[in-house]
């Protein structure tokens, strides 16, 4: 009688090896299945806040940074919209813009830059509404990006949730137009052309922060690390042990110098000397406007063309209203705390050679320049 219990237990035993085997691999495959669900799931989630965030931008490449960590330094529009409305403009208003043009053209003449090529490439030319812009990236390219694709038939709606970008999209409405095109345009009765900057080392700064500092978007990766072999080991014996990847400030304007000392610089467009980028010299421009007055300066050209009706009012999005509770970085300092820790880093030596590359920018456009001897060391 044993016997045959023996073997009805091993048959019994035999034949639950497959069931076994088969359980674990179906427990594999859940188990694997379920990781990958999870994996797509915050894909898909991060993708969607991603997009969300990229579609309320007007400066796609800086914007989700921005909404998720809080303001980067120097943003590109002014900090403080008092009134949605476009307002008339005042007379000391006006006399400013005036001041402003002839102080260009006064300046152009003392350097003998009347001569200088035309970069027509960066100009948006407005025909149907008689505006020509110059789009300087890092000095209100989002608030002017914004109008031109609205004054190029654009539905507010769908520029809220297009995945395009707001450069892609004004392009397709405004090709770049040659040299002459530009010319003729500008000098067309009763086009108004517009430039705006900003204050040239506050744009400096705001630039080398979003592109080179910390995480590095792609296009900036390979020149992030060409900088940081070249000047690592200078840098490391002025600032001490450096910690990060990405290149220092000092390290930035090191290069900068080196570059323009060696004849060998080639000015990105985020951080181009707006009179090399725009050609204030060789077009007659009608507005010059600035990041620091863009609320009455916009306001002047909306007035000045009728474009109240077609843009409507001031846009005032959530970017705005966190802009207008946060003006500071990310980091929580404000712009003139962070002026000062950055340039801290740098000499007087370093500063007279920067201001070799960027002083024509502060004398042109008024910008005083000597604030910063006090941020140096000496």
């Amino acid at each position: 009688m044993l016997f045959p219990m023996k073997r009805f237990r091993t048959r019994i035993k035999i034949k639950a090896m497959p069931c076994l085997r088969c359980g674990a691999k179906t427990a594999t495959f859940i188990f694997w299945a379920a990781l990958y669900a999870g994996v797509m799931k915050v894909t898909f989630l991060r993708s969607n806040d991603d997009e969300y965030a990229k579609e309320l931008s007007m400066e796609p490449d800086n914007y989700t940074k921005w909404l998720m960590q809080g303001p980067v330094l120097g943003d590109d529009e002014e900090q403080v919209q008092s009134n949605s409305e476009w307002l008339e403009p005042d007379n000391a208003t006006l006399n400013e813009l005036e001041q402003r043009v002839n102080k260009v053209k006064e300046t152009c003449h003392l350097r003998s830059l009347e001569g200088q090529t035309i970069n027509s490439k960066e100009f948006f030319v407005d025909h149907a509404h008689n505006l020509v812009w110059c789009n300087i990236f890092k000095a209100a390219s989002s608030s002017w990006l914004y109008n031109f694709n609205i004054l190029g038939g654009y539905d507010k709606a769908f520029l809220a949730r297009t995945r395009h970008t707001p450069l892609t999209l004004a392009r397709r409405k405004f090709p770049r137009p040659t040299e002459e095109e530009l010319r003729d345009a500008i000098d067309t009765p009763g086009v108004l052309s517009l430039l705006i900057v900003r204050e040239p080392f506050v744009r400096l700064l705001s630039a080398y922060r979003d592109k080179l500092e910390n995480i590095t978007p792609p296009y900036y990766r390979k020149l992030a690390r060409a900088i940081v072999a070249e000047h690592r080991e200078a840098a490391t014996k002025v600032l001490g042990p450096i910690k990060s990847f990405g290149p220092t400030f000092y390290e930035f304007v090191a290069y900068l110098i080196s570059k323009y000392e060696s004849g060998t610089l080639t000015f990105d467009e985020h951080w181009a000397p707006f009179y090399k980028f725009c050609s204030p010299c060789a077009l007659n421009y009608t507005v010059v406007a600035k990041v620091e007055t863009l609320s009455r300066d916009s306001s002047y050209v909306v007035q000045q063309l009728g474009l109240g009706d077609i843009l409507g009012r001031k846009v005032v999005n959530r970017r705005t209203r966190i802009r207008t509770v946060m003006n500071k970085s990310r980091d929580g300092k404000n712009t003139s705390a962070l002026i000062k820790h950055y340039f801290r880093q740098l000499d007087i030596d370093m500063l007279e050679k920067l201001l070799l590359i960027y002083g024509i920018d502060f004398e042109m456009f008024g910008y005083n320049s000597d604030i910063y001897r006090s941020y140096v060391r000496n």
